[in-house]
């Protein structure tokens, strides 16, 4: 594995924790410079992937090893530290000499030289006490924070919203990886055909029973295999986005809107479900984000999306009122349920999010405006905090009596035993989703 991997996992690393850089757009720039293998792509993104993830486990391990406290550490020796314990503890493949010599070597092309024999001394202290790092683990919500690398007060929402039973199964579940799921592409082809393709080229594929379209996909690389005829057959969405649609359930001919479109995958789904017949508004705040969507849009066989440019959260304008069969409001939020895709989110404040819901609710109100005398409402998150899900749905009820619960029309066994609702959360623990939020609600006709 070529050194420089380790390096440039490194360099990321501290654009992410010193930077403030978003993980998704710091990787992405690193692997589009790189001229690597796919073998040494995939090496480096677990490592700097890996590293978020796991960044209180580790730095747990390290502080118990280390004369020096973590945070008198210059950044750049410090990510050579999480990088080189990470692959001791969690990296099997990587022999420990390796880990901690190319560590060494890091320090010293790194312009690091003096922290070479500490760096050195560390880990090989993590790995000579490999079996007893975790023996003075506390108790309770710290260890569990510890263990997992999820914040305390992270833990304490998910314990007071859900349970501790729940908050500690979702706290697992972070650091696991997420499963990769598919839509077919029902405009340019059929779920036998894209399987049968898809299958020829080596592509292991279950199907979701209740959800036709939707595949499970178990070695995704494989898809790379397909020729490029058939890239407009399929893209990835997971399984929580594409119930978001279903439970939407627009038909061909309707007026859709959908006020926070970008990047416009559920509005690909719905131009499906609607048979590329009638108009679908996609809006968002940026021109690039919008220009994109009608690009994408159009490479994916659908014609009916107008993207438009505004904010969700101003007031409507007169000619969208009341024009609208059904509206989206899949509302910006603290992506509490995307943990396993953005690891670094399980570091925000949860302070952070207090200004959310009334955006999120500003968003649903005027959304509310847009739809017609019988028309559906639709609202959803992706994210796992009560406060921006049901507390928003409640006082949506509570405020517009033109408005009542719409049950979503999704398969039952979502609620777990319970009676179908106005309203489901997914959790990825139970249902194998991104955690996701959706309510529906229907605008009554007067009398």
């Amino acid at each position: 594995m070529p050194a420089d991997a380790r390096r440039s996992a490194v360099e990321a690393l501290v654009r992410v924790h010193r930077e403030g850089g978003y993980s998704h757009l710091v990787l992405d720039t690193m692997l589009e410079r790189s001229g690597w293998t796919e073998e040494d792509r995939a090496f480096a993104s677990r490592l700097f992937y890996g590293v978020i993830e796991r960044r209180l486990t580790l730095d747990y391990v390290l502080a118990s090893r280390s004369r020096i406290k973590l945070k008198k550490l210059h950044p750049t020796v410090l990510e050579i530290l999480r990088v080189g314990a990470y692959q001791l503890l969690y990296m099997d493949r990587v022999p420990a000499a390796a880990a901690v010599n190319e560590a060494v070597r890091l320090s010293r092309s790194m312009k690091q030289e003096r922290s070479a024999g500490f760096v050195n001394a560390v880990l090989r202290a993590v790995e000579r006490d490999k079996s007893r790092l975790f023996d003075d683990l506390p108790a309770g919500r710290e260890g569990l924070s510890v263990r997992t690398s999820c914040p305390v007060p992270l833990l304490s929402l998910w314990e007071k919203a859900y349970g501790q039973e729940m908050a500690a199964r979702l706290a697992e579940s972070a650091n696991e990886p997420p499963p990769a799921y598919i839509r077919v592409n029902t405009l340019k082809t059929t779920q036998d055909a894209f399987c049968a393709e898809a299958e020829r080229a080596g592509v292991e594929l279950e199907p979701y029973p209740a959800l036709p379209g939707c595949l499970r996909v178990k070695n995704p690389a494989a898809l790379k295999k397909l020729a490029q005829t058939f890239e407009s057959w399929y893209y990835y969405q997971d399984m929580a986005s594409q119930l978001c649609c279903r439970a939407l359930a627009p038909q061909p001919g309707e007026r859709v809107a959908d006020l926070c479109a970008a990047p416009g995958g559920k509005t690909l789904t719905a131009a499906q479900y609607m048979e590329n017949q009638g108009e679908i508004l996609a809006g968002d705040l940026y021109p690039a984000k919008c220009a994109a969507m009608e690009k994408r849009a159009g490479a994916m066989g659908v014609s009916i999306l107008r993207a438009v440019v505004r904010d969700a959260s101003a007031p409507c304008p007169e000619p969208l009122r009341g024009r609208f069969d059904r509206v989206l409001c899949d509302v910006p939020c603290s992506g509490l349920g995307v943990i396993r895709r953005k690891p670094e989110i399980r570091y925000k404040d949860p302070a952070d999010f207090v200004s959310l819901p009334s955006v999120q609710y500003a968003i649903l109100c005027e959304g509310a405006r847009m739809v017609r005398e019988g028309g559906v409402l639709q609202y959803s998150t992706c994210t796992l905090n009560p406060a921006e899900n049901a507390a928003v749905s409640a006082r949506f009820l509570a405020e517009h009596p033109d408005f009542s619960p719409r049950p979503l029309p999704l398969d039952q066994s979502l609620w777990d035993g319970r009676g179908a609702s106005h309203e489901v959360t997914l959790f990825p623990p139970l249902h194998g989703t991104d955690g996701f939020y959706i309510a529906g609600f229907t605008r009554r006709a007067k009398e």
